[in-house]
């Protein structure tokens, strides 16, 4: 180890040897003069006989010293003193990493987070969600939620599937003291559902078998958050009581804080409208007779199994899949079954996952830009460094060194940049989660980590390697006795380096083309989805969600519809009667939450094959619905009092009578849905109220035949929201204190939370669209601002020569027009294979929308042409006597 003090002390050791050396000389010198010589001819003679006492300190220190890192340091010092002697270049090109290396890191922390990261369960890749598939309305439904008596015979017989969990989403409705209820998310499982997933409480327990029994179910188990916030962590809460829907239910067990089990959508994989909360409350899900023996009973439930070690999901899939057809031919159903089964983050996902790669692939090709860009601004600097490196390489300099010292240049600004764009990470990190829609998967998780940090250094030096090797491999035909000779020499090679960026520029327009024709694609789409007619006002429209979650409202036979039904006509007549509420009603779903409640809708004098029945959203609404929603009705009359004796009438849709009376005039006739027979009395126009990019067929029956147990108020008034929510919580709480409200909110902004995935993605497009064009404007006039400082003897020679300037205007456009073009036709083409992949984020907008790709084509020639006007301006003004007095 006596090389490591060396290190340290390598100046002493230096200064040692070459006092040792002048020692040697004068003792030799003396020893010479005394045979004879004169001190002059014996220095002489004496450094003669030594030798070149710089080479042998040279020789000697290399004794000291590690060549490679020695050479590494030395050009580390000349690239940073010549960045030094540069700063404009300097700053532009740290700006340029910094802005493209912190939004790649950004974006790919998003998808890290929500996409790759695995979820804290013990293996969980082999976690899976399987759904069902119905032949007969896969074109509508590809996937469907479970039938409670087909898991429990796939589950029985899988031999892939170790064991299987089934389970529904649940609101509780949660009082503390005499506060008002709160709604809070929760599951109704199977007992097995925490060992399926690996999970044990951290105190008490899980649910027992005998629990998930009619009469048994009045254990919960709560979350570690829950804990927390109404307990305060107390180790004794295992035991205690907590008002659930009105009834008292026994804490059994405590989840621990690392349990995060992502949201799930019975109807949407990988969909949750609006902003979603974690699961806080779990109860044992008691099946109902029917749910045990019938294989029409609603499909309504989820399934989340555990793999056997070894076993895909593919080989799930096959298996099950092929238990469930041969189960619909055994029991001869009149419909064909099958199943999907997915792993755990796939269907949690969903479609945002398309969304994340497309961001991330729109951030990567901003920096594949950026790096072209500074390739470009390297190039140009390199031409002024030829001199430079000429006299390195006549003295000695290899090519290696000469390589090397040039990308040293790109490294290091590729990491100082680079650390400066995972700081501005940081504030993109923060700024995404402003804007985000509040139901994305795993949103509080996304986060600067090792993996993301390891990934920004990665990137750093791909960035250095790409942006710097061309100006390096340029290094390495540098000619010495040409670079030490005539200036004329530098220009011809300033011209061949600017041949070389213009082929860059034509791969940065391009890129640019690709990036700016995806983003007005999406833009196009996002624009349609929101203009479109949507046959309903949401201006001025509040929404309020009450939950009767409490045993007086839930009683059985009709004593609990009796009391919701009571409780829904005294709330819509006392919220009337309030000063500027012009009217008000209820509808039995959310709006803009996506297909609800579906089911086919028979005609008895047209009977189909199951695979040909129409389906739609049954909804159940009140008087003063279609008045208050702003909805056209098209035919026939809107419900009133009279359904109260006779609630079989029905108004549907114009979508779902041309689906169920294709010949037309559906008016008095009678079609059966969910069981019973209605009449149709009137026909609505098409309202896109269950999802805004599509016309659902809705069934419009009126609430009193089946009170729903969670209703949404609708209330039209002239008010100001602000003023108007306190209003409408006042007057539901004075009919019935112990209702919860969880959401009391305007439809516009209902409107525009259903959209905010779309609006996302909209905006980052944007932005990344925008850099890359200020990127290409960049790379256009550095190309020909620097070509024109290097012709500037040309044009004063033109010019005295009687050229005109404008001519010479039209001379410079023209040669920045000849890479411009060939980016935007190279563009275009790769634009056509890149569209391809988005198709399925596009609504109603071809991928080879004319529109989109001429106006991108549009912007970005307009664009060229004004970074190209300035440097062909300063060319047109160059004064011939002073070019060719300074040629």
């Amino acid at each position: 180890m006596k090389w490591l003090p060396g290190i340290f002390r390598r100046r002493h050791l230096y200064n040692d040897l070459a006092e040792e050396m002048r020692l040697h000389l004068e003792e030799r010198t003396e020893q010479l003069m005394c045979e004879g010589m004169s001190r002059t001819e014996a220095e002489q003679a004496a450094r003669r006989a030594f030798g070149n006492r710089t080479v042998l300190e040279e020789r000697s220190r290399e004794v000291w010293q590690w060549s490679t890192f020695e050479s590494i340091g030395a050009d580390l010092h000349h690239a940073l003193r010549r960045l030094g002697r540069s700063p404009g270049f300097t700053l532009a090109a740290l700006l340029i990493i910094g802005l493209g290396v912190g939004a790649s890191t950004a974006v790919f922390s998003i998808v890290d987070s929500v996409l790759l990261r695995p979820y804290a369960f013990p293996d969980p890749g082999q976690i899976v969600v399987w759904r069902e598939t119905i032949q007969e309305v896969s074109n509508r439904y590809p996937v469907l939620p479970d039938n409670f008596k087909h898991y429990l015979y796939l589950k029985a017989h899988s031999a892939t599937i170790a064991d299987a969990a089934i389970l529904q989403n649940t609101p509780f409705a949660v009082a503390v003291g005499e506060d008002h209820p709160q709604i809070m998310n929760g599951l109704s499982i199977s007992p097995n559902l925490f060992s399926v997933l690996g999970i044990n409480p951290v105190l008490g327990r899980g649910f027992l078998p005998e629990e998930a029994k009619e009469g048994g179910n009045r254990s919960i188990v709560i979350a570690w958050s829950l804990w927390q916030r109404l307990f305060h962590g107390a180790p004794d809460v295992i035991g205690r009581t907590l008002k659930v829907k009105g009834e008292q239910r026994t804490i059994v067990g405590v989840l621990p804080a690392t349990f995060d089990l992502p949201n799930l959508n019975e109807m949407a994989p990988g969909e949750q409208p609006g902003k979603t909360s974690p699961y806080e409350v779990f109860q044992p899900l008691v099946p109902q007779q029917e749910d045990l023996t019938s294989d029409d009973a609603d499909f309504s439930f989820l399934v989340v199994g555990r793999l056997k070690p070894g076993v895909s999901a593919t080989q799930a899939t096959s298996e099950l899949d092929g238990m469930q057809k041969a189960y619909s031919l055994n029991n001869h159903l009149p419909i064909h079954l099958g199943i999907v089964v997915k792993p755990l983050s796939q269907e949690v996902t969903g479609s945002i996952g398309k969304a994340l790669w497309l961001l991330f692939g729109a951030v990567v090709g901003v920096l594949l830009i950026a790096c072209v860009n500074l390739a470009s601004l390297q190039l140009a600097r390199s031409v002024a460094c030829d001199r430079d490196n000429a006299v390195r390489a006549a003295l000695g300099a290899g090519r290696e060194r000469l390589f090397q010292a040039t990308l040293m240049e790109s490294f290091i600004l590729s990491f100082v940049g680079g650390a400066a764009g995972i700081l501005l990470a940081f504030g993109g990190i923060y700024l995404f989660r402003a804007i985000a829609p509040g139901n994305l998967p795993r949103l509080n998780e996304i986060q600067i980590n090792w993996p993301v940090l390891l990934f920004a250094t990665a990137l750093c030096a791909l960035t250095a390697i790409l942006s710097g090797s061309l100006p390096a491999l340029r290094s390495l035909s540098t000619d010495p006795r040409q670079a030490l000779q005539a200036a004329s020499t530098r220009v011809m090679s300033g011209r061949r380096a600017v041949a070389a960026r213009r082929a860059l520029v034509t791969f940065e327009i391009a890129g640019t083309v690709v990036l700016l024709i995806v983003t007005s694609l999406v833009a196009r789409s996002f624009g349609r989805v929101i203009n479109q007619h949507h046959a309903f006002n949401a201006n001025h429209l509040m929404i309020a969600q009450v939950d009767m979650l409490n045993s007086r409202y839930e009683a059985g036979k009709d004593a609990g519809a009796g009391a919701r039904s009571a409780f829904i006509e005294r709330t819509v007549d006392q919220l009337h009667s309030n000063p500027g509420v012009e009217s008000s009603a209820i509808t039995s779903s959310m709006p803009l939450t996506g297909d609800i409640n579906v089911y086919g809708m028979y005609r008895p004098d047209h009977p189909l094959p199951e695979s040909e029945v129409p389906t739609a959203n049954l909804r159940n609404i009140s008087p003063g619905y279609f008045a208050t929603m702003q909805t056209p009705l098209l035919s026939g009359q809107e419900f009133d009092g009279r359904e109260r004796a006779q609630p079989d009438d029905a108004i549907i849709s114009q979508k779902a009578a041309k689906a169920a009376w294709p010949e037309g005039h559906p008016m008095g006739k009678k079609f059966r849905t969910n069981g019973r027979v209605y009449t149709v009395i009137g026909i609505a126009a098409d309202a896109r109220i269950a999802d805004l990019k599509e016309d659902t067929p809705i069934v419009y029956l009126p609430y009193w035949h089946d009170p729903p147990s969670t209703v949404f108020f609708l209330v039209r008034s002239s008010l100001a929201p602000d003023a108007l929510a306190p209003t409408i919580r006042r007057e539901i709480w004075n009919v019935d204190p112990e209702v919860a409200i969880p959401v009391l909110k305007s439809l516009d902004i209902l409107m525009a939370e259903s959209v905010a995935a779309e609006r996302l993605q909209t905006t980052v497009l944007s932005a990344f669209g925008a850099a890359a064009l200020i990127l290409a404007i960049l790379g256009v006039y550095g190309v020909l601002a620097y070509s024109v400082s290097l012709r500037t003897s040309e044009f004063g020679l033109r010019l005295a020569l009687g050229s005109s300037r404008m001519a010479l205007i039209r001379l410079v456009l023209w040669e920045a027009s000849q890479p411009v073009i060939g980016g935007l036709i190279l563009g275009v083409l790769a634009a056509m294979g890149a569209t391809q992949a988005i198709r399925g984020l596009l609504y109603e907008t071809r991928t080879a929308d004319p529109a989109s790709i001429t106006a991108s084509i549009a912007l970005l020639s307009l664009a060229a042409l004004l970074a190209a006007f300035l440097p062909a301006y300063r060319a047109s003004k160059t004064d011939p006597m002073r070019a060719l007095r300074e040629d």
